[in-house]
């Protein structure tokens, strides 16, 4: 199947990387899961070439293309009007896939190696802040978080603009300074509350002395092997039902698994995920506290668990998820253990002396 920039060339438009697919070429870093393109095709003829275009809301983008998993953003543009310049001016290098080049129309090439993102004139409180926020978790760069706060009047922004921020932020290489300058902002409290509880869930310091729920869930991403979106929206939202859960003298934040299971897919709903990535960051959530037990169950209580194909990210999870707090590392090598031998055993199962394979094996 053709790419759409393919598809686009073949018709005769030009078509540049732009945003962060040009910043993420030029630093050379994994892509993020959407591709900005900047072509001067106008947007009825992309409609001509892509039956399946969507609209997604976006104020720089004006159109939306699903193809080979990825997500391709594009943004017109008329060569005898100028556009709207991005809120940052690192926003503004292109990249030309057709000669392999940079293209600096804007002369940006200074601010690129700076700590300090440099502002342009125009946009929204929340415009300013959103792509901040996605600079900061994806590059060297940091924001003045005193001028990054929002402002009245509070309109909710669309879903599409909200998934993308969320992905942008957390498939960057520090997602905690992104969600940092969110949530200094007011931005995670007035629009993504279910996360903004966290804050008010004490853990005790003799296991988290990160802090709060909120704390401890940035911590983990200090500890974060790849930037996978389904490990990540995991991490974010692992102890979500921290907050609904009750606690006992036996028993701190009693089924909060189970809990945040249920809030986390609510919350990606409401954002308007795919059905298929809600299942698999719901079940991460709800089976997140399972590999600690494995040494001390039955294995056929977990035996389902464990042949899901999320389970090395369940254990990565967890990984994470110790790492960040002063609990022992020791459970997470023996859950591989465990789940090193199960797998052995599944392929080679133990026989009976008949010839007859055992139903299971038995590892505990």
């Amino acid at each position: 199947m053709k790419t759409p920039i393919e598809s686009l060339r073949e018709s005769g438009y030009k078509v540049y990387y732009s945003n962060t697919t040009a910043l993420d070429r030029y630093f050379r870093i994994p892509p993020g899961p959407s591709s900005y393109l900047l072509t001067d095709s106008s947007l009825v003829n992309l409609a001509g070439t892509f039956e399946d275009l969507r609209y997604p809301g976006l104020l720089y983008e004006e159109a939306l293309l699903h193809r080979g998993g990825r997500r391709y953003l594009f943004r017109c543009y008329d060569e005898d009007v100028a556009s709207a310049p991005r809120p940052f001016t690192v926003q503004e290098l292109l990249y030309d896939p057709d000669r392999d080049i940079f293209l600096d129309p804007a002369g940006v090439y200074p601010d690129l190696r700076r700590t300090l993102l440099v502002r342009q004139r125009g946009g929204s409180s929340l415009l300013y802040l959103s792509e901040a926020a996605v600079l900061v978790s994806r590059y060297h760069y940091q924001a003045e978080a005193e001028s990054l706060t929002l402002e009245p009047p509070y309109a909710e922004p669309d879903n599409a603009f909200q998934r993308e921020l969320l992905l942008a932020v957390l498939t960057g290489a520090n997602p905690q300074k992104g969600l940092s300058l969110l949530y200094a902002s007011g931005f995670i409290e007035t629009y993504w509350p279910e996360l903004h509880k966290m804050t008010a869930i004490a853990h005790h310091k003799d296991y988290h002395p990160e802090g709060n729920g909120w704390e401890h869930t940035l911590e983990t991403f200090k500890y974060r092997k790849g930037r996978d979106p389904v490990l990540s929206l995991a991490l974010l939202l692992h102890d979500i039902g921290k907050p609904e859960a009750e606690s006992t003298p036996e028993r701190a934040f009693d089924g909060h698994a189970e809990l945040g299971s249920e809030v986390a897919a609510r919350f990606l709903g409401r954002l308007g995920f795919d059905y298929d990535l809600i299942r698999e960051v719901t079940f991460l959530v709800r089976y997140h506290m399972m590999p600690a037990a494995l040494k001390q169950l039955p294995i056929y209580r977990y035996e389902r668990i464990m042949d899901s194909p999320l389970f090395p990210q369940l254990l990565e999870l967890y990984r994470a998820d110790l790492s960040a707090s002063y609990w022992s590392p020791e459970g997470y090598y023996q859950a591989c253990q465990v789940y090193r031998r199960y797998m052995k055993h599944k392929a080679n199962p133990y026989r009976h002396k008949d010839g007859r394979k055992h139903s299971r094996p038995m590892l505990n």
